[in-house]
């Protein structure tokens, strides 16, 4: 059974014509879903360590409410310095998070040994896109003042995914039938995202049962944003799928994050596939548990991208035509490590996926396909996953692995001739 709390990615590679890399890879910890102070020597001013994580907590439950009830003047009034910078950011990432229309709540876990850095486990949800909660570490620095404590800075903490108004305090979001678009670039990067959701999720909705009715998609402007989004580098990806896993092993809200140096780069071709290829992960995530063969997902969801791309086929792979050309036929389907930035080039890997996936839907049709991409799923990881794929095969596409294998070494014989 997968763990309830965990965050986890998919990714696409696009032909370098229309775009980029974009998404995967597996997802940090579970979280315990508690939070841990910063601990340094000596108490704090103000009172003992236990005293003040109770009125960090209290002060942190006061601007939590003031957000539910969009009362600026009750949240000012727990910023300590309102007309610094900091101050100005705390407003700002309030009415961010009431432009999300997000829910939050904090656990401050005492002792509190220093005032300056408080970091807090932070729950959230975004209305109309999360069926449970997210979380977040934040780090607070708070400040006496009269008989209680003020915010004197709220911050996202290195290597946590920030909730969105942090990491992107001045954030527009645009709400349309199936999307939620929440971003500081362009509003037509916005507009264009918008677009692209609410053309395919409904199109997925009718081939794909499960498919959520709205998705998240966050555009942030800059590369320290998105970073800062997923608490880490994007590693060149154009664009990354994200969120926690249920107890029943389904995704609770995942949003796409695109890479703003990607976006720019890509045409408006490249921009759509990009982001059908995430959608695709978004609706097979919040409906099949588990995880399939990476070739399986990754193919499926290029599969799904590439069909509205408009180019022809030989043209789409030729990053792969050429290394067909040049080394002859893969003996086997990709393996994970092929979908790796870490460990290379991806492009090739991605693009035999996806011959893969045409290769199935040639045997077995559309149908087949979906219903593969159900099949071979494993709670344990896609290593696992090609096992229990192993054995959906023939069933599905009336022949092995290794006839699969062959039909697939035809097709790029006849791409490459």
């Amino acid at each position: 059974m997968p763990v309830p709390a965990l965050r986890a990615v998919r990714c696409a590679v696009v032909l370098a014509l229309i775009a980029l890399p974009a998404c995967s890879g597996p997802a940090d910890a579970p979280s315990t879903g508690s939070g841990t102070a910063t601990r340094t020597p000596g108490a704090p001013t103000g009172g003992s360590p236990s005293d003040v994580a109770s009125a960090v907590g209290a002060v942190l439950a006061a601007r939590d409410a003031a957000l539910a009830a969009g009362d600026e003047k009750a949240f000012t009034a727990t910023v300590a310095h309102v007309d610094g910078e900091a101050g100005r950011a705390q407003l700002a990432a309030f009415r961010a998070a009431r432009a999300l229309r997000a829910t939050v709540s904090h656990d401050v876990v005492p002792p509190v040994d220093d005032a300056e850095a408080v970091d807090v486990v932070q729950r959230y949800r975004v209305a109309g896109v999360d069926r449970a909660d997210r979380t977040a570490t934040v780090r607070y620095s708070v400040v006496p003042r009269g008989d209680g404590w003020l915010v004197a800075s709220e911050s996202a903490t290195a290597g946590s995914a920030a909730p969105p108004w942090l990491a992107m305090p001045g954030l527009t979001t645009l709400r349309t039938t199936h999307a939620v678009v929440a971003g500081s670039a362009e509003p037509a990067a916005l507009d264009s995202a918008a677009r692209t959701v609410d053309r395919a999720l409904p199109a997925l909705a009718e081939h794909w049962s499960g498919t959520p009715e709205r998705t998240l998609v966050l555009v942030p402007s800059t590369e320290d944003e998105a970073g800062s989004l997923l608490g880490s580098s994007g590693g060149g990806l154009a664009a990354t799928t994200d969120g926690p896993v249920g107890p029943d092993g389904l995704a609770t809200g995942d949003r796409v994050v695109l890479d703003p140096q990607a976006r720019r780069r890509l045409t408006d071709t490249g921009r759509d596939v990009v982001l059908t290829h995430e959608l695709v992960h978004v609706a097979v995530r919040a409906s099949a548990p588990g995880e399939a063969p990476t070739w399986l997902d990754e193919g499926y969801a290029d599969h799904v991208g590439y069909a509205r791309a408009g180019l022809p086929e030989r043209r789409l792979a030729a990053a792969l035509v050429a290394a067909v050309g040049s080394d002859g036929v893969p003996g086997d389907l990709p393996a994970p490590s092929a979908f790796d930035p870490a460990a290379g080039g991806v492009e090739v890997g991605y693009l035999a996926a996806w011959q893969a996936a045409e290769t199935v839907a040639e045997l077995a049709g559309e149908d087949g396909l979906r219903r593969l991409v159900r099949a071979c799923r494993s709670p344990d990881g896609p290593r696992d996953a090609e096992r229990v794929c192993d054995a959906a095969m023939p069933g599905i596409l009336g022949t092995d692995r290794a006839g699969l294998i062959r039909r697939w070494q035809l097709r790029l014989q006849a791409l490459s001739g």
